[in-house]
């Protein structure tokens, strides 16, 4: 009775920052007991975080469908014209390179930005197998379920937190974007930023495609495969 209570609640309006704690608790939860039992499971630090978010994603679809939500509210919907989406996917993929590039030498007068570290994912390095199964299960365990999360769930609802409109769309980019960024902490402060710049490019261009999630799932997915083939062309350490 207790739970059934607890659950017709969320019936009614629960209030987006309620939502939003839900969401990240559960993440984080999921996080700590992923750590907690790494010994035991069979993948090892370089999918550290798979069950996190997609507990997240689970928990952001619960939210949005037990309150009388769909789909289509968090932006998984056909978009209108598919043949604007390559054009879409690359217009994100060409801002994103360009701003990680740029971002870091306008932070250098300030301070030097150490870049990600990718050392988790030395096992790519001209491993043509593991390129090729690593690009196929990111977009499965990482772009699609973290879209999910910061994209169509997150920015929904801190946007409901600020009260609405074009000023409340903004600070709701960027705070997912932050979180975002924070929750990358496994790649160091270069993994953070870089995450951060993703976050809002991701949120904005999220906005401006009408909110179609497909098309930010792809082009997190074409980040990816870039990612790979960087770590998968890198010279390996000796």
């Amino acid at each position: 009775m207790g739970l059934m209570r607890w659950s017709n609640r969320l019936d009614n309006k629960l209030p987006p920052l309620a939502a939003i704690a839900i969401v990240i608790a559960m993440s984080a939860v999921a996080f700590a007991g992923e750590v907690a039992v790494s010994d035991h499971l069979p993948w090892g630090e370089e999918a550290r975080g798979v069950v996190a978010v997609l507990v997240g994603a689970i928990a952001a679809l619960w939210l949005t469908i037990r309150r009388g939500g769909s789909l289509a509210d968090i932006g998984l919907n056909r978009p209108g014209r598919w043949w604007t989406v390559p054009f879409w996917v690359l217009g994100i993929f060409i801002v994103f390179g360009i701003a990680q590039s740029l971002v870091p030498q306008l932070l250098v007068p300030y301070f030097d930005l150490p870049p990600p570290d990718m050392s988790r994912y030395d096992f790519i390095r001209g491993n043509a197998l593991a390129a090729v199964a690593f690009a196929l299960l990111l977009p499965l365990t990482a772009a699609i379920p973290e879209e999910i999360v910061y994209r169509g769930f997150l920015i929904r609802q801190f946007e409901s937190l600020f009260g609405g409109g074009r000023a409340a769309a903004a600070f709701a980019v960027l705070s997912q974007a932050l979180i975002f960024g924070l929750v990358h902490f496994q790649w160091g402060l270069g993994g953070i930023v870089m995450t951060t710049i993703m976050g809002l490019i991701w949120g904005a261009a999220f906005l401006l495609c009408r909110r179609n999630l497909w098309v930010v799932i792809m082009a997190h997915s074409a980040a990816h495969v870039a990612l790979v083939l960087q770590l998968y062309s890198a010279p390996v350490s000796m």
